[in-house]
């Protein structure tokens, strides 16, 4: 296990998918929070707001993304992955795709597709924990709006926070501006699911 763990960190380092993945995984996780706070926001203005609802659309939007996000990702950085390669082959006179440096972009495409598909899912499935707490009768359905925006807004922050760690930039404004966007998103949805 550990051996296989250090062949797919070496062939990541050879790939140079580290800043990549942190963009997928940065940009993916916020769509799926995003997503799901409209969700919740929508239907809670609209009056309309049912565990079952939230839960059905919430998995519906976060398969979605994750179906995307995996299916884009990879078909994106296999193209991009193979015109490296073929650069390779030209400049070496010989086919690469079975080296250490092809094997090393295969890996690459299905680790950067794997975090563009599941960063959404992940944060689009926790906010929803709540929901399920309410449909089985543990909390009542404001307790699980609350809870839901609020495990929203601490994984916005907690996104931006790292971005800020990135950029050497202070943290706790990286996650403040993060917060703002979503209070923003969350009035439009308030004032759409109100019309």
């Amino acid at each position: 296990m550990l051996t296989a763990f250090r062949k797919l960190r070496g062939y990541l380092r050879i790939a140079g998918v580290a800043s990549i993945s942190r963009r997928y995984f940065v940009m993916n996780s916020f769509d799926g929070a995003m997503a799901i706070l409209g969700v919740i926001v929508g239907a809670y203005s609209s009056g309309t707001i049912n565990s079952k609802i939230i839960i059905g659309a919430g998995l519906g939007a976060a398969i979605a993304m994750g179906a995307s996000g995996f299916s884009g990702a990879y078909l994106t950085e296999r193209a991009e992955r193979r015109r490296i390669l073929l650069k390779m082959r030209k400049a070496m006179l010989a086919d690469v795709s079975d080296s250490i440096h092809g094997r090393a972009m295969k890996v690459a495409t299905i680790w950067t597709a794997m975090v563009d598909g599941l960063s959404p899912v992940l944060t689009a499935i926790i906010p929803m924990i709540p929901f399920f707490m309410n449909s089985v009768g543990l909390i009542s359905i404001d307790h699980a709006v609350w809870y839901a925006i609020s495990l929203i807004l601490c994984i916005l922050f907690l996104l931006g926070a790292f971005l800020g760690r990135i950029s050497k930039e202070s943290m706790l404004h990286s996650g403040g501006r993060m917060i703002i966007v979503a209070v923003v998103a969350a009035l439009i949805s308030w004032l759409v699911g109100k019309i």
